[in-house]
């Protein structure tokens, strides 16, 4: 049975990934408490969770804050994200079947359809799920727990980098030609070309892709 710590911590952490909550900005637990209706037992639990996941900090008065992305902490979660998702797609091109291609065809022409439309919030999901789907393959449930932790961070480091429909439709071809290589079994393709889309789309010193 889901608690009120677990509502809380779910609507915090998705306002955090989404930027509603600026990186930096101060979680006050009285104004917290008032926004959810809830003592502020539960408030202070989804904090101490939202800490030990990382996305809050301790700061320089004991305040919980978001935490503020640096560029190394951001250069980290590109490695570790390629190094992990490389990581299984060695296995998936060894245990694919054929429904779950189809379930990833399916995503890329969901993708195309949201990048016509220029929804930039939806199409970043979608990517996300993309990813995940593709990992998934592998079946390693361990890794793709790893993911999912690091995925908050990946949303994060995303956050302000301009995106336009063409660039999301360039996205969605070469998601198109991931499953190309999947489908052939050609891991060493498919981990090169996949190590260089993960490179491609993370933020750089400047802010830009």
């Amino acid at each position: 049975m889901r608690t009120k710590a677990d509502h809380i911590h779910d609507a915090l952490r998705e306002d955090i990934v989404a930027g509603r909550r600026e990186q930096g900005s101060v979680l006050d637990e009285v104004e917290l408490a008032a926004t959810f209706g809830a003592s502020r037992t539960p408030v202070r639990e989804a904090l101490r969770r939202l800490q030990s996941e990382g996305l809050l900090t301790t700061g320089s008065r004991r305040q919980m804050c978001v935490v503020d992305l640096s560029q190394d902490h951001r250069r980290e979660v590109t490695l570790v994200r390629e190094a992990l998702e490389t990581t299984a797609a060695t296995q998936a091109c060894e245990r694919w079947e054929p429904d779950e291609l189809d379930r990833l065809r399916v995503a890329v022409l969901r993708q195309r359809r949201v990048a016509r439309d220029g929804d930039v919030t939806t199409f970043l999901g979608l990517d996300e799920t993309f990813h995940r789907d593709l990992a998934a393959v592998a079946r390693m449930p361990t890794l793709s727990l790893l993911l999912d932790q690091l995925g908050a961070f990946v949303r994060l480091a995303r956050l302000a980098i301009p995106t336009d429909a063409v660039h999301m439709l360039a996205l969605a071809d070469e998601h198109d030609h991931l499953i190309d290589l999947l489908e052939r079994r050609d891991a060493p393709a498919l981990r090169t070309a996949l190590g260089e889309h993960i490179r491609s789309t993370a933020p750089r010193a400047g802010g830009s892709t």
